[in-house]
């Protein structure tokens, strides 16, 4: 004969909707705590300011000015922190690298790795509210200038050199003319870092410092900036810590 064995089941139910509860329960304190740790992060990373490069020809990107004993044609790119974030603080653009195309030649004392010009406010950084836009002097083409001062070094023929902050009187700003790779460095103190590469060419063929500023920058070219690298704050992290 085989036993038949009854089972419980009176408080099954009850024990279920406990059980239940208790899990739920559980569940919403674990993501109470995943929100608490992670999503003021998240929102910070969501304001963090962006801040792109950009070119446009038919634009004041390609300005040329006229004011004795001045005559140069400027190369700029527009910087724009995006819509929705916050104000990106003292944003700088550094020219980090400059390598000339085969077929084109660096001066020896030229140096790169120096800060460049914000347009018309002359300075080396500035901030950018949000959706806001300025441009950042890159390099300009000047016809033959000479020196007032014993302390400036005059280029020595119409040519092209880099927009540097402070602008420099030696001379160690000119490249002449050629085509040039020049990267770019985008930082500030509350925004990641980037880095952008671009194409600058001038060809000085039939021109002269007697040649009208309109030909001159129609021997200028410029291609659009591309960006290359970003430098996030968690790669930062990780590399200033050895994570």
């Amino acid at each position: 004969m085989v036993d038949v064995i009854a089972l419980d089941t009176s408080a099954s139910l009850a024990d279920w909707i406990s059980a239940i509860g208790q899990a739920a329960g559980a569940v919403g304190t674990v993501a109470a705590v995943v929100v608490a740790l992670f999503l003021p992060g998240w929102q910070r990373a969501k304001m963090r300011p962006v801040v792109t490069l950009e070119f446009d020809r038919t634009s004041e990107d390609l300005a040329v000015y006229e004011s004795p004993p001045w005559a140069s044609v400027w190369i700029r790119l527009r910087a724009t922190n995006r819509p929705g974030r916050e104000t990106a603080r003292k944003v700088r653009v550094i020219a980090s690298k400059v390598e000339p195309e085969e077929g084109s030649v660096l001066p020896e004392n030229t140096l790169a790795l120096r800060e460049l010009t914000w347009s018309e406010v002359r300075a080396g950084e500035l901030d950018l509210p949000p959706g806001m836009q300025r441009r950042i002097d890159v390099a300009h083409v000047d016809k033959k200038r000479t020196a007032k001062r014993d302390v400036v070094t005059p280029w020595p023929e119409l040519g092209m050199g880099l927009a540097g902050w402070p602008q420099r009187y030696d001379g160690r700003d000119y490249l002449g003319e050629g085509a040039f790779w020049i990267k770019l460095t985008v930082a500030g103190e509350n925004l990641d870092a980037t880095e952008w590469e671009i194409r600058i060419s001038f060809k000085k063929a039939g021109l002269s410092n007697r040649s009208s500023l309109a030909r001159i920058r129609d021997a200028i070219e410029v291609s659009d900036p591309v960006l290359v690298s970003k430098e996030t704050s968690l790669r930062r992290r990780r590399r200033l810590t050895g994570g």
